[in-house]
């Protein structure tokens, strides 16, 4: 008697410091610096992080004083949807500082290529292997979801590192101007275009991948952004590095105040108890899925016979 065909997979992965080992906005806008050498951009740059720091700090303390943040999940997303206006005042603020005004895509692919080649940009260990292999296979889809400024730079670190993906699949904000390969005019998603800034707007575009059908559902991801999509998976995965960054750490004290369990993926059974797990890296999550999968393909066919 045939087996049962295995349930297809959609696996979504953030970018930034998820796939990469660190965050790479400063990278972009480095790459966005070397094109206009005689533009102050750096400097700009700088005074568009501080006031972001200020505006976050100032906005935090509001939705939640003296550190008292959410202990439900309901709450949570409040707090995070009230910061999303946070994140949309700093894009206007790099579109009035004139930080990427002019970059090409050109300069874009080799400065992205630069950074990974040089080893400013890196890739996460088994991380490539595991994008592949999930590109390989015929049930199975990728996805990369992200609050990134630049679809193309995403991709463009991909291809550097080995790995070519359709640009429909990365689902991220873009420069003005460079999907119509003209020279940008500096700004961020403008209106009609896609943006991504909050933890509501990845876990929106989540929801649409879970629409196309009945395909499982694996988000992985390291920062407090990422919290809504990771409750939303059928499996959640973080990204840890022993000892923790301050994103990671920010992660795993949300799921803490929430009361969500989250084990090390090597000592996670596949039951729906701990939908949540965290793993160091992709080497993990492939060693993870496929004990998981033969146990599940082993059930099936001692079921079949």
């Amino acid at each position: 008697m045939p087996t049962k065909p295995r349930r297809s997979t959609h696996f979504i992965l953030d970018f930034d410091g998820t796939i990469t080992q660190s965050d790479t906005l400063n990278t972009l806008v480095s790459i966005a610096a070397s094109s206009k050498p005689e533009f102050p951009t750096q400097e700009r740059w700088k005074a568009v992080v501080d006031a972001y720091i200020s505006d976050y700090t100032a906005t935090l303390e509001k939705l939640a004083p003296n550190g008292k943040f959410p202990t439900t999940v309901g709450g949570e997303k409040k707090l995070l949807r009230d910061l999303k206006a946070v994140e949309q005042r700093s894009l206007d603020r790099v579109f009035e500082a004139r930080i990427f005004e002019g970059v090409t895509r050109e300069v874009i692919e080799e400065g992205a290529e630069r950074a990974v080649r040089g080893g400013e940009v890196g890739v996460r260990e088994g991380c490539v292997g595991f994008m592949r292999s999930i590109l390989a296979s015929k049930e199975d889809k990728l996805y990369v979801l992200s609050v990134n400024w630049s679809r193309h730079f995403i991709a463009s670190c991909l291809k550097a590192a080995g790995v070519l993906v359709d640009p429909a699949v990365i689902l991220a904000n873009e420069l003005e101007g460079i999907a119509e390969e003209r020279a940008s005019t500096g700004q961020i998603s403008p209106e009609g275009s896609m943006k991504i800034v909050s933890s509501g707007d990845k876990l929106q575009y989540l929801e649409q991948i879970r629409e196309q059908g009945t395909a499982r559902i694996v988000y992985i991801g390291d920062s407090w952004p990422d919290i809504e999509c990771l409750l939303a998976a059928d499996v959640g995965i973080c990204i840890r590095d022993e000892p923790m960054g301050s994103s990671q750490r920010k992660l795993a004290e949300a799921l803490e105040r929430l009361e969500v369990a989250c084990p090390r993926i090597l000592d996670h059974d596949g039951s729906a108890q701990s939908q949540v797990v965290w793993a160091k890296d992709f080497s993990e999550i492939s060693t993870w899925l496929e004990n998981h999968r033969f146990e599940a393909e082993s059930t099936r066919a001692g079921t079949a016979v």
